[in-house]
């Protein structure tokens, strides 16, 4: 008989990707409701902070003339402060709130840039001078232009509350959770293993415990990553990795580290004890130099 852990696994579409949750040493009935039970607070997400919902919070925002204001949920308070923060510490590397660029990009498609595009221009523009802000509970236009875009950090929060509920509603410890592939949250491995095992590219892979890995890639997309302060695309070479304790800020470190150069990432990564980045060269600085990475023998967990 294998003395292998039982691990179930469950997915689930929202926020545009395929989550999964996978659950270890749990009888099979109660992980499965425990995941139907994550996946309807997943569905509540989706419709908050997605902008593709026409009804939804986020388009409400966005539509919102000059000096308007609506209530904000506690999920998008969580998501501003988080990502204000971070965009003053990168000097507006990170901006939640420069949806107009990227959707600029994304409907530019294959085209070649050109600079005097007057579309471009309008764009650069509408972020320098957008404003929105949060007092209290209050979210405003302060000045037109500001377009919120929860893309780049969206999973990350979600994996978040998705662990939160497994822990804290169904006294569930030992889980995996992913969203769309591009971020991953471990909670206590299963068995007396010492960490999840994940897959990190095509040859390697690392353990994880109590850490979220996120990671950012320009392939299968032209102007999938943009800079806020150039108004340009950018493109990596391989993808940025960053590892962190909570899925939101592995996602926000690893979206700034795609746009900012490999001194300001240090930089950037240094400020928190917690933080780690692997650079496309190979390089890893912060609390990625900590963890052992070994070649991809087999199939890991993810």
């Amino acid at each position: 008989m294998s003395s292998r852990p039982v691990i179930h696994s469950f997915s689930h579409d929202a926020l545009g990707a395929r989550f999964w949750v996978r659950i270890a040493d749990e009888e099979a009935t109660y992980a499965k409701n425990a995941a139907a039970g994550v996946f309807q607070m997943l569905d509540d997400l989706d419709f908050q902070l997605d902008k593709r919902h026409d009804s939804g919070p986020i388009q409400a925002i966005n539509s919102m003339p000059e000096g308007a204001l609506v209530t904000a949920t506690d999920y998008l308070r969580t998501i501003w402060a988080f990502a204000q923060g971070l965009r003053e510490e990168t000097q507006g590397a990170f901006d939640i709130s420069a949806g107009a660029l990227f959707d600029y990009w994304q409907q530019r498609s294959e085209l070649p840039f050109n600079a005097d595009d007057a579309e471009w221009t309008k764009a650069c523009s509408a972020v320098k001078e957008g404003k929105f802000q949060l007092d209290g509970a209050e979210f405003s236009c302060v000045k037109l232009g500001a377009k919120l875009d929860l893309g780049a950090i969206v999973r990350g929060f979600a994996v978040d509350k998705m662990a939160e509920m497994l822990e804290n509603n169904w006294g569930i410890h030992r889980a995996l959770l992913i969203g769309g592939g591009g971020v991953t949250l471990a909670l206590d491995p299963p068995g007396d293993a010492n960490g999840w095992r994940i897959g990190v590219g095509v040859h390697s892979e690392m353990k994880l415990c109590r850490f979220a890995l996120a990671s950012k890639s320009g392939s299968g997309q032209v102007g999938r990553l943009v800079d806020p302060r150039s108004g340009r695309a950018v493109e990596l070479p391989e993808p940025v990795r960053a590892i962190a304790t909570t899925g939101l800020e592995a996602e926000g470190i690893a979206m700034a580290a795609a746009v900012l150069s490999p001194a300001e990432t240090e930089e950037m990564v240094s400020r928190g004890c917690s933080r780690g980045v692997w650079q496309p060269d190979g390089t890893r600085c912060g609390s990625m130099t900590y963890f052992d990475i070994s070649d991809r023998l087999d199939r890991p967990t993810v």
